[in-house]
């Protein structure tokens, strides 16, 4: 691997860690990490892909190979940032004592449990953090050592973890189960990488793609210039538009999003239609619910829109997964003994590493996640239901974007909930409890730490030669490490040196809904009560199981059978009553575009969508550009789930 491709992937990481901060916490404009796939890591990356042809005209630009190792480097880093690590990593770990009051008792509940070697203590330290300090006093560096050292022990091993797991499914997933990888798919139809050739050059040449990206950055373009020239029409097409089928039914969103779109359309047709049709069902169940007057309790956060389908969804994710595993069982039993035993029994020679490799890293790591938590206070039973409920929503998330392409999309409950209901407080006990608080820094908006783009990285890894293959990884690693550094350090110089953490007008930084302090604030409310196990969710879970089950069944037994069952794992999720529309939209043109005229046809077509992401991207990017030069802290909104 060429030293420029590893200074470039570094600065890559950088840079797609820094621009997103400083839009959301400096500048108050775009927010860039909705999607798994975060338009901080689109924006860069389509601007290197345009210069490189500019290069290459002079002989001296990057090869395709390049540009898939930057790629993946910066793809992954891109999730230490945000509201995705780094705002609620510095957020958990300083609420504690910064929120705490004698209203809400937390000195009395919460901080007496606190495993101090994993939160920051000095008082001085906190309240700066939040407030800001003046110009002259410096910043408390050594306050933060211990608890992030700690912290980014965890992380490197949850990424080890994710990247060899993920390189053990890789075969499975692309060749066995010939899964789409919608994601992977259409950053490879930018860069080349397959075919030997730029498919940019012939994309610039096709008036298809041209319409698209006009389209969509068009439509930006034109709403930016009426943030300056008062009286401007704006074009409503890409804002929030709800319909409601009546009283009590939650309402049907309709947004039109140009990225769910463009990667919605290398994903198979059936997969689209389960996803929106079981948002439409759980909406109506919603409805008939609410109408009726039956209630399980109430919602908890990052969840689905309806607390009893958030868990109906979670058994049939949990069904999802363990189906996975068990059609992939031949595969994985010969992992196993080739790992264990030496046997070798599969060619591994084109994998990102050595499958003995992988197994052992995946098990060393999960020791480490395991026994991190129990020194922060996790009981055994409450560790094994936490880290089983991580475990579906981990394999389970990253297996649905590989095959579904959807960047915009959560678990329909967290592995917090699944924990806290399962066993309730009495069994938990507040130390368990508060080390449940402290997963918020790495799980909290369910975008499990990269799992879902590390599945990515071994699919980017067969474009490459093998000796470069087996360093990517390394390097992956190594780009996401420096990214979170980077970030961190911005995000800590700006509140002490700025207007203060709380200040910045996000949420992971506040005491209110949503916050990192909220976790605590449920937690020190749960920790007064006394409820076991909540049986009428377990209900639910058990009831999700076994419709998920027979849509397997039926699906095994009558190929036939179109309905796919993640739809039902996913439909209820809150963030897809955002995404649904753009999905049957994409579904119905796919539809009649495979009808009418064939495959043919559709990749004829796949230019559009490949100019409706890039012009999207290039739209926001544009608005925080003007957001920097006429709106300084008064920036506006473009992106959003």
């Amino acid at each position: 691997m060429k030293l420029r491709t590893i200074l470039l992937s570094l600065l890559m990481a950088i840079v797609v860690n820094i621009l997103p901060a400083w839009s959301s916490l400096i500048l108050h404009s775009s927010r860039m990490d909705y999607a798994h796939v975060s338009v901080a890591f689109l924006i860069p990356f389509f601007l290197l892909l345009f210069v490189n042809q500019l290069l290459w005209k002079r002989s001296a630009g990057l090869s395709s190979s390049e540009l898939i190792v930057i790629c993946c480097v910066g793809l992954v880093a891109a999730t230490m940032q945000g509201e995705w690590l780094s705002g609620y990593l510095l957020g958990t770990i300083s609420s504690p004592y910064y929120f705490a009051t004698p209203e809400n008792r937390w000195e009395d509940v919460l901080l007496p449990h606190m495993p101090l070697w994993a939160i920051l203590t000095d008082q001085a330290a906190i309240r700066t953090f939040h407030e800001s300090i003046p110009p002259e006093e410096s910043i408390p560096w050594g306050a933060w050592l211990q608890p992030l050292m700690w912290w980014m022990t965890l992380v490197v091993t949850m990424l080890v973890a994710g990247l060899s797991l993920t390189t053990i499914f890789r075969r499975q997933w692309a060749e066995n189960e010939k899964l789409a990888f919608p994601v992977a798919v259409g950053i490879l139809e930018l860069t080349g990488a397959e075919d030997g050739e730029s498919r940019l050059r012939t994309l610039f040449r096709s008036p298809l793609f041209w319409i698209g990206f006009l389209f969509t950055f068009g439509l930006l373009a034109w709403n930016i210039v009426g943030w300056s020239v008062t009286g401007w029409p704006m074009i409503p097409l890409l804002r929030n538009r709800s319909l409601r089928l009546g009283r009590g039914f939650p309402a049907i969103m309709f947004v039109v999003h140009p990225m769910t779109i463009a990667f919605g359309y290398f994903t198979k047709s059936e997969v689209l239609f389960s996803i929106w049709s079981f948002h439409l069902v759980a909406v109506l169940q919603a409805g008939i619910f609410n109408r009726v007057g039956y209630d399980i309790g109430g919602a908890d956060p990052w969840g689905s829109f309806h607390t009893a389908i958030g868990w109906q969804s979670f058994g049939g994710m949990i069904v999802f997964v363990g189906w996975g595993i068990w059609i992939a069982r031949n595969h994985l039993r010969d992992v196993f003994r080739q790992a264990v035993f030496k046997e070798q029994r599969i060619d591994d020679s084109n994998e990102l590493m050595s499958y003995r490799v992988a197994f052992w890293l995946f098990i060393g790591c999960s020791t480490y996640a395991f026994l991190f938590l129990h020194q922060a206070g996790m009981d055994w039973v409450p560790s094994i239901v936490f880290w089983f409920g991580t475990a579906i929503l981990y394999l389970g998330l990253a297996r649905i974007i590989v095959e579904s392409g959807l960047v915009f999309i959560r678990g329909p409950i967290t592995a917090q909930a699944f924990t806290w209901h399962l066993l309730g407080p009495a069994v938990i006990g507040p130390k368990s409890a508060i080390a449940i608080g402290l997963t918020q820094t790495f799980f909290c908006d369910a975008k499990t730490l990269g799992i879902t783009l590390l599945a990515h990285i071994p699919r980017f890894g067969q474009s490459l030669n093998p000796r470069v293959r087996r360093q990517l990884g390394p390097l992956v690693i190594g780009g996401c490490v420096v990214g979170a550094a980077a970030v961190m350090l911005f995000t800590l110089f700006e509140s002490y040196h700025g207007v203060g953490a709380y200040n910045f007008g996000v949420v992971s930084f506040r005491g209110e809904g949503g916050s990192a302090a909220e976790s605590w604030q449920i937690i020190a409310k749960r920790l007064q009560q006394t409820f076991a196990t909540d049986w009428k969710r377990v209900s639910f879970l058990g009831i999700g199981g076994i419709i998920s089950m027979a849509m397997v069944g039926l699906r095994y037994w009558i190929p036939s059978f179109s309905i796919h069952p993640i739809g039902f794992a996913v439909g209820a999720s809150l963030i897809m009553r955002s995404s649904a529309s753009s999905i049957f939209i994409v579904w119905m043109v796919k539809s009649i575009i495979l009808r009418i005229g064939s495959l043919s046809l559709y990749r004829k077509y796949a230019p559009l969508f490949l100019g409706m992401m890039v012009g999207h991207t290039f739209g926001i990017g544009l608005g925080v550009l003007v957001d920097a030069l006429l709106f300084p802290g008064e920036g506006h909104k473009l992106n959003r789930w």
